[in-house]
């Protein structure tokens, strides 16, 4: 019963928060994205113009045949479909870990629990990696994407680590928080080499601002994301799985 309420309520608040969260990201986020791209698409034209001779495979070669969601209603289509099925992972591991720490009596799923649950996962999962690499927009120069995966994959979880023995564990072990915390910034997150943006003068300069506003709208719809699903999370646990799980216990005890 207990596994059956957690599917069914992070099907419920994925559905919700991602459609939230898809909203969010046409309104803040995708304006950005769309200009950075205009200028990525007008360093690409001179090179799609070249003649094709002996020099015709020099610079980028794009594959022709890949494909990617045309852009207005099919691509909000599909950032909304992978915005709802993340929201769902991300909720029914929410919902199974608040769900496990109160029946060991360690926290209760009180409105204001979840919304430190949700904090705890908007530092995890972004805040934290991002102090290393903040989030990118089309256009920058970073160093090759399995080294930026391999990096972020260990401050994740290093810092899920951290911030575990930082709330549940004894007093005397919660120093070691600290630790896990420190690790991935010890290491360094990978960068690449050159500058970050090419071109004119005007266009490093346009990026580099786009570069700052997409980073602080990415953190704040990230922000909003992972507070309501921890809200909502904390509600359906206190209102539907435990209090469902505990009266089918009763039922058939």
């Amino acid at each position: 019963m207990l596994f059956r309420g957690i599917i069914y309520s992070a099907l419920l608040i994925g559905l919700l928060v991602g459609m939230l969260l898809t909203g969010l990201q046409s309104v803040v986020v995708n304006p950005i994205i769309f200009a950075s791209e205009a200028y990525e698409t007008v360093e690409e034209e001179p090179v799609a113009a070249a003649p094709q001779g002996h020099e015709g495979h020099a610079g980028h070669e794009h594959n022709e045949e890949a494909w990617a969601p045309e852009d207005g209603a099919e691509r909000l289509f599909y950032t909304c479909l992978a915005n709802v099925i993340a929201s769902m992972g991300f909720a029914a591991v929410l919902l199974a870990l608040m769900s496990q720490t109160q029946l060991q009596g360690w926290t209760s799923a009180s409105l204001g629990r979840g919304v430190l649950w949700g904090l705890a996962g908007f530092i995890a999962f972004f805040a934290a990696p991002g102090i290393g690499l903040p989030p990118e927009i089309p256009g920058i120069e970073a160093a090759p994407l399995e080294y930026r995966q391999s990096w972020w994959l260990l401050t994740v979880l290093l810092f899920i680590v951290g911030m575990g023995l930082l709330a549940f564990a004894p007093l005397k072990l919660k120093a070691l928080s600290l630790v896990f915390f420190a690790v991935p910034y010890l290491i360094g997150a990978p960068h690449g080499d050159g500058p970050e943006f090419t071109g004119d003068a005007a266009s490093v300069a346009a990026l580099t601002d786009l570069h700052s506003q997409f980073i602080m709208a990415s953190g704040f719809t990230n922000l909003v994301f992972w507070l309501v699903l921890g809200t909502f999370s904390a509600w359906c646990i206190k209102r539907w799985v435990l209090k469902g799980a505990s009266d089918h216990a009763v039922a058939h005890g």
